[in-house]
């Protein structure tokens, strides 16, 4: 009973009805809608609080539905331009396979962003056909007939468990089988872990079998109780017969350029030139300083702004030609740190009896002071003073106090300058 005697009758939607007046129904139903758009809110707020949740949980389920063509859901987080943007990255080969043209993984499937996630091409064109993503336990295998982790073709896909996926990548020749020796990364041969075995029957310790087979401890507790190299050694796998075939060609890519970089090439030859080989493999140097690389061909150097000839003995591997002279003939540099330096001062003149090892100083304070390399006197780009100027300074020294300042602003130089003339620290006659 209300406070004016109305009867107030609840509903399903908390409503008032007013049974007197039309003005207390219409306040009343004010009341009332009030309260519903509230509680409507609340729900709304609820149901999309509860969207990750449910999403998660449908994306977990998602394996107990049947990830079938007949059985397939609506689309889920793909739309007509997704579709677009996903087989415009595809390319029709002759085989029937629509191969995947972008990005790759380490592993080499496509990958494809869809729905906010990076997933493997293959996965997403699943998804894109019928809407459903496969769970962690299901595997999207490609058909006997399809060799490629390219390929997108929907009719070139189908669901199977780890066990099928390990099969097929067995049937394709791309997982080591091999047992024993004739496994790739096999150390011992099945006579070696016949020793290890008969060691550790005799009463020699784990560790002391590691060491005389050079090996860890652990891997030698594998073998002595049979966890390890329990079957003999059988055929190789298509693998291993790969990577050996793959390793055989490389040995002989190497063999045939050590045949080629051996020998002095006739037509590069000049009478009296001497040819000695570098620290660097495949590069020779001569006494005449020219350079010579892994083709055979003499190598153009590149001339630096102070006259030093340089060559690349491999990719970024930029070296002076007096250094490689001067270690090809006199070998190593004594200590860390030496110059190859050059007798006459010509940076150009790379024979042989012409460079010698020499320390910094010797290089620098006493060669190119020598050869007259080192700007001096009015010489040096950054003189400011000259020595007839030099001269007249010292003239006017020791003078009254204040002549030092007076110089400097003169001549615009600093103090110290003036009083480095004066002590012919400086413009020595």
């Amino acid at each position: 009973m209300g406070a004016n005697g109305h009867e107030l009758m609840p509903t399903n939607n908390v409503s008032l009805v007013c049974s007197t007046s039309d003005t207390c129904k219409t306040a009343d139903q004010g009341r009332v809608k009030m309260m519903e758009s509230r509680h409507e809110g609340f729900s709304d707020a609820n149901s999309s609080a509860a969207v990750p949740h449910e999403r998660l949980k449908r994306d977990a389920d998602v394996g107990e539905a049947a990830h079938r063509p007949d059985q397939a859901a609506g689309p889920r987080h793909s739309s007509e331009s997704d579709r677009a943007r996903f087989y415009a990255k595809t390319r029709r080969a002759p085989s029937g396979c629509l191969l995947w043209t972008a990005g790759v993984s380490n592993q080499g499937y496509g990958k494809f962003v869809l729905g906010g996630r990076t997933m493997p091409a293959h996965r997403a064109a699943w998804v894109l056909e019928y809407g459903e993503v496969l769970s962690r336990e299901e595997f999207l295998l490609h058909s006997v007939s399809c060799n490629s982790r390219l390929c997108v073709e929907i009719a070139h896909l189908r669901v199977g468990t780890h066990a099928e996926n390990m099969a097929d990548r067995k049937a394709q020749g791309r997982y080591n089988t091999s047992r024993g020796f004739n496994n790739s990364r096999a150390r011992f041969n099945d006579a070696e872990v016949a020793d290890m075995r008969l060691l550790v029957e005799r009463g020699v310790s784990y560790q002391q079998v590691a060491e005389i087979y050079d090996c860890t401890r652990p891997y030698v507790y594998l073998i002595a109780t049979g966890k390890a190299r329990t079957q003999p050694t059988d055929g190789p796998s298509p693998y291993v017969l790969a990577k050996r075939q793959q390793e055989a060609k490389a040995q002989d890519r190497r063999t045939r350029s050590a045949e080629i970089i051996s020998i002095v090439h006739p037509d590069d030859e000049i009478q009296g030139e001497e040819w000695r080989p570098t620290r660097f493999e495949g590069y020779w140097v001569s006494s005449l300083g020219r350079v010579r690389g892994r083709t055979m061909k003499i190598l153009k150097p590149h001339i630096t702004d102070f006259g030093y000839a340089v060559v690349c003995c491999g990719k970024n591997n930029p070296r002076g030609v007096h250094v490689l002279v001067c270690e090809a003939w006199d070998g190593p540099p004594p200590a860390k740190g030496m110059h190859a330096a050059h007798r006459n001062g010509n940076p150009a003149d790379n024979r042989p009896d012409n460079l010698r090892w020499a320390t910094p100083s010797e290089n620098i304070g006493q060669d190119r002071l020598r050869h007259g390399t080192v700007p001096r006197g009015e010489g040096h780009a950054r003189a400011k003073l000259s020595m007839d100027i030099a001269r007249a300074i010292r003239a006017q020294l020791p003078g009254p106090r204040g002549t030092i300042n007076r110089l400097a602003r003169q001549y615009g130089v600093t103090k110290t300058a003036i009083t480095n003339v004066r002590d012919s620290v400086t413009w020595r006659e």
